[in-house]
């Protein structure tokens, strides 16, 4: 996998996770062209695996995680994780892991059972993650969420200055 660098040097560089290709009007696609003005570079893997190809070559400062996220390209990529479920819990373990620890804002479909939603909440937050949305993605909800954890976690001053 090749990565595109920018021309500018980012100050923030935020990891977003799709289940597939969305239409440009998706908040994936919008959410880089609102940040890259603010010296924000925005990157998208379509799988777990993708994910943590870029983060083993680039430092992020925040993900966005999408719990329905396939693990790889083939169901059995990795056998010992339910593909069916999505690879988001799996991608969520794998980046607590990582030196930096970048902080991680979990997305799931509001259809689990009250249950499931606990059960989900609570895991994702054993595993780190820093808030958990509902999907569809309110723009304006994610990027007060990503304000608060920039606040939160860099004091709310840009890292890589």
């Amino acid at each position: 996998m090749v990565i595109a660098r920018p021309k500018f040097e980012p100050r923030f560089n935020v990891l977003l996770t799709e289940d597939r290709p969305h239409p440009e009007s998706h908040w994936t696609r919008q959410l880089p062209r609102l940040l890259q003005p603010q010296g924000v570079q925005s990157y998208v893997a379509h799988t777990g695996c993708e994910a943590i190809d870029l983060a083993e070559q680039m430092q992020f400062h925040a993900v966005v995680v999408d719990l329905h996220l396939p693990i790889g390209a083939a169901a059995d990529d990795h056998p010992a994780v339910d593909n069916a479920s999505g690879g988001g819990m799996w991608l969520l373990e794998l980046i607590r892991r990582l030196p930096d620890r970048p902080p991680v804002v979990v997305l799931r479909k509001p259809d689990f059972s009250q249950r499931q939603a606990e059960r989900m909440l609570n895991q994702a937050l054993r595993l780190g993650a820093f808030s958990v949305m509902n999907k569809p993605v309110d723009i304006e909800q994610l990027l007060g969420v990503l304000r608060r954890l920039m606040d939160r976690r860099y004091s709310g001053a840009w890292p890589n200055e």
